[in-house]
């Protein structure tokens, strides 16, 4: 589930991106809970630290969105912040708040998408989950999560450290893993494209050298997904 804050007065751009959301899950299939405030005072009346990323208009009229953007920044360090406005008048003012953009209205679907994966890969850079088995339980930080297989009636999970049996079906672990770096390439895989180093047929080839199969119906999915994957500093 991802929290999404949308903070403008006009109730056409509230409703826009409540369908841009409707849209994003039926094509990404995750789900979004939109947040919406007409007003800055009432966002931060019942700000919720959930949030992974706030769309927030710059002028409004009793405080602007940039004292709303200080406001949210002096209690949360790590929601993304994109301001929505119709002139360029306060870009500087916005880098100040440590906002991720700063976009010119009207929104289109293409831009909230870019930003909602942006926040999407932030989240996940130190997320974990607790799996159990009859050996114990175990803290899995999904960025260490190499792939998972299906193994006999149950699933596999494969660490940069460990394999670690899992009795969750792969739809399960699919709804675990919304990074957009994750994907069932595969009826019986998922793998974490953090650790793509080529496709060679359809196989792909991990940087630890281990071949995950990808099926003809997924392999179109696959290249795009693999195309689309963030730039990574070394």
């Amino acid at each position: 589930m991802l929290f999404i804050g949308i903070c403008d007065s006009d109730t056409a751009v509230r409703a826009a991106i409540g369908d841009f959301a409707r849209r994003y899950k039926e094509e990404i299939g995750i789900n979004v809970q939109i947040l919406a405030y007409n007003s800055g005072e009432k966002l931060l009346r019942h700000y919720l630290f959930e949030l992974d990323l706030v769309f927030l208009e710059i002028p409004f009229a009793k405080m602007t969105g940039i004292e709303i953007a200080r406001q949210i920044r002096a209690v949360d360090q790590n929601v993304a912040i994109v301001f929505l406005t119709s002139v360029l008048s306060h870009v500087f003012e916005a880098y100040d708040v440590r906002a991720n953009n700063y976009l010119l209205k009207p929104l289109k679907y293409t831009r909230f998408l870019k930003e909602v994966e942006a926040a999407r890969a932030k989240r996940g850079q130190n997320r974990f989950f607790i799996e159990s088995n009859d050996s114990g339980m175990y803290k899995i930080y999904t960025k260490t999560l190499r792939y998972i297989e299906t193994d006999g009636r149950n699933t596999k999970i494969y660490t940069e450290n460990e394999g670690i049996i899992s009795y969750k079906p792969m739809k399960t672990h699919q709804q675990t893993l919304y990074e957009p770096h994750f994907i069932r390439c595969h009826t019986g895989f998922i793998v974490n494209l953090l650790f793509f180093e080529k496709m060679e047929g359809n196989d792909i080839i991990l940087t630890t050298g281990e071949r995950i199969p990808v099926s003809r119906q997924r392999k179109k999915e696959v290249i795009t997904q693999i195309m689309n994957l963030p730039l990574r500093g070394g």
